[in-house]
């Protein structure tokens, strides 16, 4: 599937800047932000420090921009594989193929997010504001797939939080078991309970 393919073929730029990003995602979504370090950076990429505090400032500003870059990327790759005008049934399963996608990636995008957000964005704003406006992009298509083919327009924003928390508890229990079939059931079960959303509130 596409969402899949690494996203570092995507964000890479041919200057310092993208490459040095590049390198930050990459290693964001093997370990965390404490097990990023700038030299470690400089060494992938072939810099030095002073290049990335150019660029970004501080390993918080990098932290920051491979957040935002990163998650914005994987979301509008699930972005695209909802059906223009679908149904309600064929946006939800291209919506949970998608989620699917993106847990099972080897890029790891969701457990990138959900180690940042808990080891780094109470102690840096600059990163707590990274990671809300990726979780904002994020519900924004979740509304927006509910609302287009279903014409909902009540409690969108609680709707959108509740699929938010059962796709990131999911991803939890596959980055601790590696089980797909599980995953997918709890994809399936998160589906039938957005149904169940949709239906009572239409």
């Amino acid at each position: 599937m596409t969402l899949a393919t690494p996203v570092s073929k995507a964000v890479s730029a041919p200057n310092a800047s993208g490459s040095i990003l590049d390198a930050a995602i990459d290693r964001l979504a093997e370990s965390s932000p404490s097990g990023m370090t700038i030299n470690e950076i400089c060494k992938r990429v072939g810099v030095r420090p002073p290049a990335i505090y150019y660029h970004f400032g501080s390993k918080e500003g990098l932290v920051s921009a491979a957040v935002e870059t990163a998650g914005n990327a994987w979301l509008e790759a699930l972005r695209a594989q909802l059906p223009a005008g679908g149904t309600f049934e064929e946006t939800l399963v291209a919506a949970l193929d998608g989620w699917q996608a993106l847990i099972e990636s080897p890029r790891r995008p969701i457990k990138l997010l959900l180690s940042v957000q808990l080891e780094s964005a109470e102690s840096s704003p600059e990163i707590r504001a990274a990671l809300q406006r990726v979780y904002d992009h994020a519900r924004e298509i979740i509304r927006l797939g509910i609302a287009t083919s279903t014409g909902q327009t009540k409690n969108l924003d609680g709707i959108a939080e509740t699929v938010l928390g059962l796709v990131q508890a999911a991803a939890i229990h596959f980055h601790l078991d590696g089980d797909r079939t599980a995953l997918r059931a709890r994809l399936d079960e998160l589906g039938r309970t957005l149904s169940l959303l949709v239906d009572r509130t239409s």
